[in-house]
């Protein structure tokens, strides 16, 4: 323990020390790649998107503003954070008007 003391002082007297910090949490997403656009909810907001396996999805929008534009059979890059909201969209495809 006395070392560790020791240590602690010469180190601080250098300017070493440091402060530990626990890192933040990353805001880490999920992204679905050409996914069929369903349902556009712009009141909710939410959308509804079916994957590439099949599986169809409704999920809250972080903003009604990333659903503007969007139809039904719009095919689309899907990202979805921690929460489970669709944070980004990006159209790879449209229907025809």
């Amino acid at each position: 323990m006395m070392k560790s003391l020791i240590l602690a002082g010469v180190l601080t007297l250098l300017g070493l020390v440091v402060p530990l910090v626990a890192p933040t949490e990353s805001l880490a997403s999920l992204a679905y790649t050409r996914v069929s656009i369903e349902a556009v909810d712009i009141a909710a907001p939410s959308l509804t998107f079916k994957t590439i396996e099949g599986q169809v999805w409704t999920l809250q929008a972080a903003s009604a503003d990333i659903l503007q534009g969007l139809r039904k059979g719009d095919t689309c890059s899907v990202e979805i954070d921690l929460e489970n909201r669709v944070t980004k969209i990006v159209k790879v495809e449209s229907t025809s008007p």
